[in-house]
């Protein structure tokens, strides 16, 4: 399986920061899952969500909001 680390953040902040930031969460997994865990990196992609997807609209600085999701890819 190949799998999609998606880093996540609240609109708090600029949407350019926010981008970057996410990436970063998102990168931050993959490194723990490579090195760590020993998954082959080649499996793993990292992509930056910034604050296009909120879990809480209601509360968008809601901390769970500022998150990393794990989706398996099916090619």
């Amino acid at each position: 399986f190949k799998f999609s680390i998606e880093g996540h953040a609240d609109p708090r902040g600029g949407e350019d920061l926010n981008l970057r930031l996410s990436q970063e969460r998102a990168e931050s997994v993959v490194a723990y899952l490579a090195e760590d865990q020993k998954i082959d990196r080649s499996r793993l992609q990292a992509i930056g969500k910034g604050q296009s997807e909120l879990l809480n609209t209601t509360d968008p600085s809601a901390p769970e909001n500022r998150r990393v999701t794990i989706k398996t890819v099916t090619e």
